[in-house]
């Protein structure tokens, strides 16, 4: 239980205020107002609950939201979301810790933080700088300071709920349609976190002395159920699948934090025949948005991991058996529906799941995109590629291809092939030469016993017959 009287008093307390307050508890007085507040909280108000790093790790995704609400940041996403939001709000300041500040970090600082905020920590510095930036920007304005609403003492508006019909009331429709347009109107409110909207659809003031500066108050928008929004709902309903589409093509080149880029891509959706034009639309979009970055979030956490369940497992097995008729068929797709990229995409995802793959598996939904996306990038890039950078792009797809399942010092030998692929080629073209174009069991067996006294491990039974391979796609090529 929690003292909402010493919450508000904690909300809304100035700089001053929260200064005596520490120093009446014993408390160190150091610190911005943010920093002090939930200094105040976690050691006074939630004095009796453990926040350490190992406790997180425990509390499950209700007593998370839970623990976050009572902080006064934002309380949705995923659980370990939610996890990462509340360490850093309870652990840094978002003005020294961001995406700009970190980037004269060193390996070791990056390596922590990794690992605070349960992130892969193996790689060079610039990937720990990536993972370590991409979390800081997805939990961008997430943590670190309390909600406007909270700050004010206002409590957090009730929303109304839509008016029924009495009886002597006459509808344009008939019940069954009154009933699905309720559903799809009401899906749309539920979509959109209403605590984000809090902040928004309230009426800002003045910022206190102890804020920061340069803050631009604008008008907000407001949610309006105007004329021809449920045909417009129903109809986005009807066309999710191809919405999809068009946001996972825009979060490959932009992320869901952009304000001006997501603006403009969703006045582009309303050249597509999105009717944008409605509030509801809109915000039914943009919480498309959020879901698919979190979707993608997930989907790159579960592509770099091992598989974690018996279904999964089994799944990707399966993935690995469809991949070559996937990729026979996303040519065909591509030959006939390139010029439009949203609805190649559909059909993919179509094709994908009518071959049995799992698609609601966030690591299968990534490996099926991911292959849509390298296939896109290949067709752009294969006029621009010089013969030799192709030739060995294709080398390296073969020998990566269903590694999911390989031991560690199989991939290390992999790795090994890609850093000195330079090298690899080398030796394949004298192969050859020597063997006037012809690359057969004679030069397999070559190959293998140049590379094993140079020291790699060829001679493994799951390294060896990719790199044979690999070296015959690099030998057709050069033949």
């Amino acid at each position: 239980m929690v003292d909402e009287n010493l919450l508000s008093q904690l909300y809304s307390a100035r700089l001053d205020e929260l200064r005596e307050m520490a120093i009446g508890h014993g408390m160190s007085k150091a610190g911005n107002v943010e920093q002090l507040r939930a200094r105040l909280i976690n050691q006074v108000a939630l004095s009796e609950i453990d926040l350490s790093w190992d406790s997180l790790q425990e509390m499950p995704n209700k007593r998370l939201g839970e623990m976050l609400g009572v902080f006064g940041v934002k309380r949705s996403g995923s659980i370990k979301e939610k996890r990462q939001r509340l360490w850093l709000h309870l652990n840094h300041d978002p003005k020294k810790l961001n995406p700009e500040t970190i980037a004269d970090s060193t390996r070791d600082q990056l390596h922590e933080l990794c690992k605070s905020l349960e992130l892969p920590r193996s790689g060079s510095k610039q990937q720990l700088f990536a993972r370590v930036a991409g979390v800081l920007a997805n939990h961008e304005g997430g943590w670190g300071k309390v909600k406007k609403s909270l700050r004010r003492g206002r409590a957090a508006p009730v929303v109304p709920s839509t008016p029924t019909p009495t009886p002597t009331q006459e509808t344009p429709v008939q019940d069954d349609e009154a009933a699905e347009l309720a559903a799809m109107i009401q899906a749309s409110i539920d979509a959109v976190d209403v605590d984000e909207l809090t902040d928004v659809l309230e009426e800002p003031d003045e910022p206190g002395p102890e804020e920061n500066e340069g803050v631009v108050d604008s008008m907000p928008s407001e949610l309006t159920i105007d004329e021809g929004t449920g045909s417009a709902i129903i109809e986005l309903e009807a066309r999710v699948a191809e919405l999809h589409s068009h946001i996972r093509e825009f979060l490959l080149i932009s992320r869901e934090h952009d304000a001006n880029d997501v603006t403009a891509f969703v006045e582009d959706l309303g050249g597509q025949g999105f009717q944008v034009s409605h509030a509801m639309v809109r915000n039914r979009i943009l919480a498309e948005i959020t879901a698919m970055a979190n979707r993608r979030d997930a989907e790159s956490d579960a592509s770099a991991q091992v598989p974690g369940s018996w279904r999964e497992r089994k799944a990707l097995r399966r993935l690995e058996e469809c991949r070559p008729g996937l990729l026979d068929a996303l040519e065909g797709i591509l030959d006939a529906d390139g010029a439009d990229i949203a609805l190649a995409r559909v059909r993919f995802e179509a094709a994908a799941a009518e071959a049995g793959l799992d698609l609601d598996l966030p690591g299968i939904s990534g490996r099926v995109h991911g292959l849509f996306d390298l296939q896109m990038s290949l067709r752009e890039a294969e006029e621009d590629l010089d013969p030799v950078t192709a030739r060995r792009q294709r080398a390296m797809e073969v020998l990566y291809r269903g590694t999911q399942d390989l031991s560690s010092d199989a991939m290390r030998t992999l790795q090994r092939f890609e850093e000195q692929i330079e090298n690899f080629e080398r030796i394949v073209e004298t192969l050859v030469r020597r063997a006037e174009g012809q690359f057969g069991p004679v030069e397999h067996a070559l190959l293998v016993r140049f590379l094993e006294r140079r020291g790699w491990d060829v001679g493994h039974p799951e390294v060896r017959p990719r790199a044979i391979a690999a070296a015959g796609v690099l030998a057709a090529a050069m033949a």
